[in-house]
């Protein structure tokens, strides 16, 4: 597969061009310092405006790379005229140019949706959309050169329940492995292929199986054709407790739980007219509730004894109704870390106890 490197550089008033996070971290600093210098010193950059990107690909006499560039600007009050400059920069050996060109639209568009991140002042968000787009990018060869189709979210609606969609959702952001179960697996992957991309926190396991499957594989999101779940084999023993989406008939079964996010999330995207508005509200949206679980579980480890959940709820400015979606975030720990938590009907109980 051919190498790649990721760059993301933004020009500092006091500095110049500096690249502000890379990847791999082992790539030389000589070579990126001039990379940023070359993205963000070009004619792309005469007078910008707030509106000003746009994308090129140009060869690079050092090192004999090729690189892709698009180029932005972050509005920002701390900069002069009220924008600062940036650019995402991916880097192939010259050879490999090519990939470049065949790629060049969905590397724009698969850049557009993390520019919202990069604009946030949490770096924490910005920094997890550039691992998770280095991880898409590497992907990209001349086997496999352009991303697998996917549906428009709002389409989802036509083929899925909302309700059953807010489950798969709610599975997928809370590590709920869930098994998929179809007469036709096209429909299963276009599906996952649509979900996928919503999910900015890990990279989501797909797998698909057939009864003469010898172990069941780690996964997310299993796929499973209905004739050959029928066939009920021994290994399949496993699975039967999952929650698991039955496409056809249109149900969910083994799973209860408080699904408050995810249907908030969907909720929300209804008035949203783009997809990648679309995208980049659900994307950032799980990024900060991701967040807000490990304060959580920080502020839970330095208790002693036990916290009022009000004041963990101030602390973390979030509303009650979505304290049950960080504890799931958290795994194995939660169980363990809720007990901390002194909530008013724990107070209740000991205020009505006999004494």
């Amino acid at each position: 597969m051919t190498d790649k490197i990721l760059l993301y550089s933004v020009f500092d008033d006091e500095f110049g061009p500096m690249p502000a996070f890379y990847l791999p971290a082992d790539t030389s600093e000589e070579l990126i310092m001039n990379v940023a210098v070359q993205s963000l010193t070009s004619s792309f950059f005469g007078e910008y405006q707030k509106d000003h990107e746009g994308k090129a690909i140009i060869a690079l006499s050092l090192a004999s790379l090729s690189m892709f560039i698009y180029y932005f600007v972050i509005p920002t009050s701390q900069a002069r005229g009220g924008t600062r400059p940036a650019a995402v920069s991916i880097l192939v050996d010259k050879k490999d140019e090519k990939l470049l060109y065949d790629n060049s639209e969905y590397l724009e568009n698969r850049i557009k949706q993390i520019i919202p991140a990069l604009r946030s002042e949490d770096p924490s968000v910005s920094t997890v959309e550039l691992m998770r787009l280095f991880e898409d990018i590497k992907k990209i060869d001349y086997q496999f050169t352009k991303p697998i189709e996917t549906l428009p979210i709002k389409s989802l609606f036509k083929i899925i329940k909302k309700d059953n969609l807010v489950k798969l959702l709610h599975c997928i952001i809370c590590n709920f492995p869930v098994v998929i179960v179809g007469k036709d697996l096209k429909t299963a992957m276009n599906i996952c292929n649509s979900l996928i991309p919503l999910i900015p926190h890990k990279i989501v396991v797909t797998e698909t199986i057939t009864a003469d499957t010898l172990e069941i594989p780690a996964f997310d999101i299993l796929m499973v054709e209905e004739r050959e779940w029928n066939k009920n084999p021994p290994v399949f023993k496993s699975l039967y407790q999952l929650p698991t989406y039955y496409i056809d008939r249109g149900k969910f079964q083994n799973l209860e739980n408080d699904f408050i996010f995810a249907k908030t999330l969907l909720k929300k995207i209804k008035k949203m007219k783009s997809e990648n508005e679309i995208l980049t509200f659900i994307r950032i949206s799980i990024l900060k509730m991701v967040k807000k679980s490990e304060q959580l579980e920080e502020l839970l480890e330095k208790v002693e004894n036990k916290i009022d959940v009000e004041v963990v709820l101030e602390q973390l400015d979030l509303k009650n109704k979505f304290l049950d979606t960080l504890f799931l975030l958290l795994g194995k720990k939660a169980a363990q870390l809720r007990k901390k938590l002194d909530t008013k009907e724990d107070r209740l109980k000991k205020f009505l106890a006999p004494k």
